[in-house]
Formats: structure tokens, C-alpha cells, sequence
């Protein structure tokens, strides 16, 4: 075999080992964890998050997809911030929810469980200095007793109909102003 063959055939492994590793970290993610969602775009159909579909000129339909250790009030705020976002790229400035739907549909997750812990355990160290010596405790990394379990969850479909405009009076008496809803934090300040 020649030097040419040798480097085509290590080529080849290494492509394939390259595609069985991408295969199994795919397989190993698609499994959904039992933890919040948070706010961000749905990369698929099967993925966690928002997105939205255009029914017509002024109306769009927002889908946010949640796991239920997900708040509901999270969930509808995420729904309600996504359309308010769509509202603003497409040059509205009102909004009007016009129908809510929610769908939930059980399903396996992996969810990190923590055992019972034993207490930390401190190695202690002699330390001598001018003053004198004494004993000093050193914290030891202890090993972690989390498990990772299948269990399961619902997924939460919440699903929004949003009509848009630029003038209220087009809207319902319960429109509102896509600044006001924009103006919103999603998460709580920090008081720290």
C-alpha cells in the first residue's frame, strides 16, 4: 500500500468516525430536557421556542413552545413579546390579541436528579506562620451524586392570534401598544 492509499484510507476513517460522533451527539440531544424554556427562536418544528406564521396583511399566528416546567405566565408573556416584536418589524404600532390557544402533548425528557448528599468534606492542612501554627481546612471536591432519568413531561403549544395596526380604533378596546409590550424585561433585574 503507498503512501497516497494510506492517507486516503485514514481520510476516510476519520470522515466516517466524524459522522458517527455527529450522529450520536444528534441522537443524544433530541431527547428534551425537564427544564424551563427559555425565550428564543424555534430552530425546527420539533425545537423549543417561538415562532410565527403570516395569515394575512394584518394578522399573524405566534407559536411559543414550552416544556411544562415552564411558568404559564412565562409562556404567555414569551407568546405576547414575540408578536409585539413581529408587529414592530412588519411598521405596526398596535396590537390586538384575538384568540389564545393551548395544546399539551405528554412526552420523555431527561431530567439531572441530585441524590442524597453527604456533607462537604473538608481535608485539613497544618499551616505554620510567624505567629504560630494551626490547622487549616481545605475543601476537597466531593464526587456529585446527580443522575440523569427519563421522565415525564407535557410540551406546552401556546398559540396566539395577533391582529396589527397603526391606528387603535381598528383594533378592539383591548389593543395594545407594541412599544408598551416591547418596554416589558423578560426576566427580573438583578437586585444584586
Amino acid at each position: 500500500m503507498n503512501i497516497k492509499s494510506k492517507i486516503k484510507s485514514s481520510r476516510v476513517l476519520l470522515a466516517t468516525a466524524g459522522v458517527a460522533l455527529s450522529f450520536a451527539i444528534v441522537g443524544c440531544s433530541s431527547t428534551p430536557v425537564a427544564a424551563p424554556t427559555p425565550y428564543k427562536s424555534a430552530n425546527s418544528k420539533a425545537s423549543y421556542g417561538y415562532s410565527s406564521e403570516k395569515v394575512s396583511a394584518n394578522q399573524y399566528q405566534v407559536l411559543f413552545k414550552a416544556t411544562d416546567k415552564t411558568p404559564a405566565d412565562k409562556v404567555q408573556q414569551y407568546a405576547l413579546y414575540r408578536a409585539a416584536e413581529v408587529a414592530q418589524e412588519q411598521g405596526f404600532t398596535y396590537l390586538e390579541v384575538i384568540n389564545t390557544n393551548i395544546d399539551k402533548k405528554p412526552v420523555i425528557a431527561r431530567e439531572v436528579t441530585a441524590g442524597k448528599n453527604e456533607p462537604a468534606i473538608f481535608q485539613t492542612d497544618r499551616q505554620c506562620t510567624m505567629s504560630g501554627c494551626e490547622e487549616v481546612a481545605q475543601p476537597m471536591a466531593a464526587p456529585s451524586s446527580n443522575d440523569v432519568v427519563n421522565t415525564q413531561i407535557n410540551d406546552i403549544y401556546y398559540t396566539i392570534d395577533v391582529k396589527m395596526a397603526n391606528d387603535k380604533t381598528r383594533l378592539g378596546k383591548n389593543a395594545f401598544t407594541v412599544l408598551e409590550v416591547l418596554s416589558q424585561p423578560l426576566e427580573p433585574k438583578n437586585t444584586n
